[in-house]
């Protein structure tokens, strides 16, 4: 039985269970009207401007560390003439997020379970923001991808940290519409990042400054950096997760949190009934304490029966479609300024793959001699622009894929077939690629192969459904430890023979994904 109470200017109903309010038989209380566990205070807090902020400084982060990372490809497109870089440099470059994610992963699980969600946030975006911006002064290639490594190892805090805040910052009511929103975050960074290369490369701007000529790059460079330090900055003014101040000890501090998101909701301080919290049995979680020996205890029941056969499985699944998507997707605005500019020079019936090969005069040449990116002049003057086209096919493929996504999702009762489907058709049209006789047609059914990206959110939940609670985490965490790794090793292969064998390249991939189609039928039939 429950009896409502209503917070004043606050718009959704709280409950309390009668017993905590009322006399027992034997005519004691029988629990404190101002001690409630977590969820119940939680639910008192209501749900209003507060929960609207912290969702808005959320998706901020979460869109910045989007931009951080998978960002830098468009940079280093622009950057390609300035900073005289081959594809293969390129790669290097842009694959220097992965190599900082690798790094900096599991470290920043174990900070935001120890020290605090709000106060990794801050820390981590303010040094993401300092190397990013730090990184539009730099003189080199390798000093540019040294930075944005450090940038993105920051960045990645964001990661989990950013959920496990919101999420534990909002009733039970709220929260699982919050953590979709949130989702759909990543998906809009790839339009905002090509209109902001968009116009800021248009600008015609050479300005020597420290040793160095400031182009319009480096200015879209800076661009792209504030959104880390405004997300910092929006974290701010809310608190730290009541949760984890109650987890780690912390109760009135907790309780001080809880109200101040009353208040923010609409409350008035004096009517919060909250002075106490405990946790229930269950949601207490152990804070970890770090040792190799604890970290192998974590990590050894996952290779060993009865799991051994579908962590191998999984984890070569989550191998293939990473290598598979990442490495062409990483360097994709590289990609599509190549085709774009050879396009318009190319004879009639040249392949996707032949204008990768392909060398021009000087003023149209994307592609030259040994592998190397040539100077496209005006007289003396170097040029960082973008083609308009390359701008508009990576919106497009932003979009399209985040609708995509939509639809897709509608199916995921059926996601076991809808793996292997989606694999199958991927691997088939990168063996059609460069056999279509032209080149518009291979670049179509080169956006058909990068569907694999659709698999990522399949992969994800099978982590969920297949494993135990206790284990879910940790072969979470090592599943993206194999996606990052698998990206940066498959985005600096792929950038190395990109030109020279690029036929040899996608027919190999293409076999690895459908073998990954066949990992995916092997998939125990609880993952149906």
């Amino acid at each position: 039985m429950f009896t409502k109470t209503e917070n004043m200017g606050i718009d959704n109903k709280s409950y309390v269970k009668s017993e905590d309010v009322e006399m027992n038989n034997k005519g004691h209380v029988s629990k404190s009207v101002d001690k409630f566990s977590y969820e119940e205070a939680l639910d008192l807090t209501g749900h209003g401007r507060y929960n609207y902020g912290l969702l808005f400084a959320c998706f901020m982060i979460i869109i910045a560390m989007g931009i951080d990372i998978f960002g830098l490809g468009i940079i280093a497109t622009a950057a390609t003439c300035d900073l005289q870089m081959t594809i293969k440099e390129i790669g290097i470059l842009s694959s220097m997020p992965f190599a900082g994610i690798i790094v900096m992963s599991y470290p920043w699980g174990y900070l935001s379970d120890t020290r605090g969600r709000k106060l990794v946030l801050m820390y981590a975006m303010c040094g993401s923001f300092v190397s990013a911006a730090l990184s539009s002064l730099a003189p080199s290639w390798q000093v540019l991808a040294a930075l944005r490594f450090i940038s993105a190892a920051m960045s990645s805090a964001a990661e989990s940290a950013t959920y496990a805040l919101l999420g534990e910052c909002c009733n039970s009511r709220s929260r699982a519409r919050y953590m979709l929103l949130m989702t759909s975050a990543l998906m809009l960074t790839p339009t905002l990042y090509y209109i902001w290369g968009y116009f800021i490369t248009k600008l015609d701007f050479s300005i020597p400054l420290l040793g160095i000529v400031y182009r319009p790059w480096r200015l879209l460079t800076l661009v792209m950096a504030l959104p880390l330090g405004i997300g910092a900055l929006l974290l701010y003014f809310f608190s730290e997760s009541p949760k984890f101040l109650a987890n780690v000890g912390r109760s009135q501090e907790a309780v001080d949190a809880l109200k101040r998101i009353y208040v923010g909701n609409g409350g008035k301080p004096e009517n919060f009934p909250v002075k106490e919290i405990y946790l229930e049995e269950g949601s207490r979680e152990a804070v970890p304490e770090f040792s190799l020996h604890s970290l192998w205890a974590q990590i050894a029941p996952l290779f060993q029966p009865p799991l051994l056969w579908r962590t191998l499985l999984l984890y070569y699944l989550t191998f293939v479609i990473y290598i598979a998507n990442n490495s062409f997707a990483i360097i994709l605005p590289t990609i599509l300024n190549v085709f774009f500019t050879s396009y318009a020079s190319s004879s009639a019936g040249a392949g996707f793959c032949d204008l990768f090969r392909m060398a021009g005069d000087d003023n149209t040449t994307v592609l030259a001699g040994h592998d190397r990116i040539s100077i496209a002049k005006e007289g003396s003057k170097c040029s960082g622009s973008i083609e308009d086209n390359t701008i508009w096919a990576g919106c497009a493929h932003g979009l399209s894929f985040f609708l995509l996504n939509a639809l897709i999702s509608q199916c995921a009762g059926r996601r076991k077939v809808l793996s292997i489907s989606i694999l199958l058709v991927a691997a088939a049209a990168a063996f059609v690629i460069d056999n279509t006789g032209e080149a518009i047609s291979g670049l179509i059914f080169f956006y058909i192969f990068l569907t694999t990206a659709m698999v990522f959110g399949v992969v994800s939940s099978y982590f969920v459904d297949l494993y135990p609670t206790s284990y879910r985490g940790m072969v979470a965490c090592l599943g993206m430890m194999v996606a990052r790794l698998s990206a940066f090793a498959g985005t600096n292969l792929i950038s190395s023979n990109m030109t020279e064998h690029c036929s040899v390249a996608i027919y190999s991939i293409a076999g690895l994904v459908i073998s990954g189609a066949v990992a995916a039928a092997l998939l125990p039939v609880g993952a149906l």
